[in-house]
This record gives structure tokens, C-alpha cells and sequence, in this order.
């Protein structure tokens, strides 16, 4: 092993600490990046990490009330109070990182996201549960543009339609995720 490494090594990590060290201290003096900004940040990232889960959940559960067993949407429930959580937090960071309206609009939707829980926890069709969880996450989007899928092209089926008289017409179909 080149021993130039064994000393470039130690630099390169003091470096990156005194990078961090740096980068730290000025979003803590700021208060426009503070940390209450930086936690309101991990909290929507969870916030939306964990709506796409329930989706993804829901979609892959039976349709057929009869294949459905008592705890079979646990993961759903799981992942519904982790957003929940976030959304708690969310509430009292964007009071200090962003403003009022914002937090009121993180209390909607943490309710939002209890009701559902507590949906289904008390028994929901898979397919309810879906349309549900998409109002939810597009509740979500709709103050946090930054996570708004709903105009993604890929995800956007396009369809053609030929016309009788010879013209065609595309249109756009929903995908699942939008």
C-alpha cells in the first residue's frame, strides 16, 4: 500500500469535518436556514417517503375482501404514523422556518393522515385506501411544489387516436402514481 495515502487520508476527513464544522455554523446563525429550516426539510422528505409507501402498499394488497386478514395493512398503518409524526414536527418547524399558513396546512394534513389511519386500523378497502392516500399526498403537494409529481411526462401514458376522417388525436391518460 502507497504510504501517501496514510497521510492524505486524515487530511482529507479534517477537511470534510471543517467543511461540515463551516456549513453547520452558518445555517445555525441564519435564521433563514437555521435548523428549524433544516428539520422542516427531513420532515416533508418523510412526509412524502412515507405517502408513496401507503400508495405502493395499498396497490399490492388484494382486492378480495376474503384474501384480506386481520393486520395485513399493518405496514400501511406503520408507515401512516411515521408521516403522521413528521407531520407533528412540521407544524412547530414551519411556524419558525417558513409561517403560519404553512403551518396550518401541516395540521390539515396531519389530520388528514390520522383519519386515515384510523380508517385503516377500523377496516378500508384497499382501493379506498389509494384514493385516500392520493388526496393526501396531493394535499401535501399542492404547499410543497418542490414534491408535485403531478405534472411528471414519465409518468404520463400517451395515447393516440386516429380519427375516421384521418386525422389523430393524443391525449394524456393518469398514471397511478399521479
Amino acid at each position: 500500500m502507497d504510504n501517501r495515502w496514510l497521510i492524505l487520508f486524515p487530511i482529507g476527513i479534517g477537511a470534510i469535518l471543517l467543511l461540515t464544522e463551516k456549513n453547520h455554523e452558518e445555517s445555525t446563525q441564519n435564521p433563514s436556514t437555521g435548523k428549524e429550516a433544516y428539520y422542516l426539510r427531513f420532515n416533508k422528505d418523510e412526509i412524502m417517503k412515507n405517502l408513496v409507501a401507503t400508495e405502493e402498499h395499498f396497490r399490492n394488497v388484494s382486492d378480495d375482501p376474503t384474501k384480506i386478514r386481520k393486520g395485513s395493512l399493518a405496514c400501511v398503518v406503520k408507515h401512516l404514523i411515521s408521516a403522521e409524526g413528521h407531520g407533528d414536527e412540521a407544524i412547530s418547524h414551519s411556524l419558525v422556518a417558513d409561517n403560519e399558513e404553512t403551518s396550518k396546512n401541516f395540521r390539515e394534513l396531519r389530520n388528514n393522515i390520522r383519519e386515515l389511519r384510523r380508517e385503516v386500523q377500523q377496516g378500508i378497502s384497499p382501493e379506498k385506501g389509494i384514493v385516500k392516500a392520493r388526496e393526501i399526498r396531493r394535499k401535501f403537494e399542492s404547499f410543497n411544489p418542490e414534491f408535485d409529481i403531478s405534472q411528471c411526462e414519465a409518468c404520463t401514458i400517451q395515447v393516440e387516436i386516429i380519427k375516421p376522417q384521418g386525422g389523430s388525436v393524443v391525449s394524456s391518460v393518469e398514471s397511478p402514481l399521479s
